[in-house]
């Protein structure tokens, strides 16, 4: 695969992932939640591109299991997650955070893997849920 090709191949998974982690990421940095834009794109973009190097290696003849791929970022991601989980006197915070980051690295696969429209709706169900419990919860207090 050529580096035009490679581009070409990329780019618009480079493009979605982005898209998702921000229209993630800015909900949550809204929320003033630890894990934010920068946050969430990052994870989905680095979880889209370990998953597309796993095509292309898999495209160039080397022997690649890509579900161990996908099982090493489920290990990072809730290594990244945990970290954002803190006990604070009788209460446990960062949970909901670590959630977002699992899930967004979740879509990020699905990016890596090739698919565009899934994720970008599953994104948007994501934002539109958590804003409805957001106001419930309001509502609820």
């Amino acid at each position: 695969m050529t580096e035009i090709e490679l581009v070409k191949f990329l780019l618009p998974k480079i493009l979605m992932a982005t898209t998702c982690g921000v229209i993630i990421g800015s909900e949550r940095e809204l929320k003033k939640k630890v894990a934010g834009i920068r946050t969430h794109v990052l994870i989905c973009v680095g979880a889209t591109l370990f998953t597309s190097i796993g095509f292309i290696l898999l495209d160039n003849d080397y022997k690649v299991d890509l579900t161990r791929i996908i099982g090493q970022i489920i290990t990072g991601i809730g290594f990244l997650g945990g970290g954002v989980i803190f006990k604070n006197a009788d209460n446990v915070i960062g949970v909901t955070s670590a959630a977002f980051i699992w899930f967004i690295a979740s879509i990020g696969v699905l990016i890596g893997v090739g698919y565009l429209l899934t994720p970008f709706l599953l994104t948007l169900g994501l934002l539109i849920i958590s804003l409805f419990f957001h106001y419930l919860e309001k509502f609820l207090k």
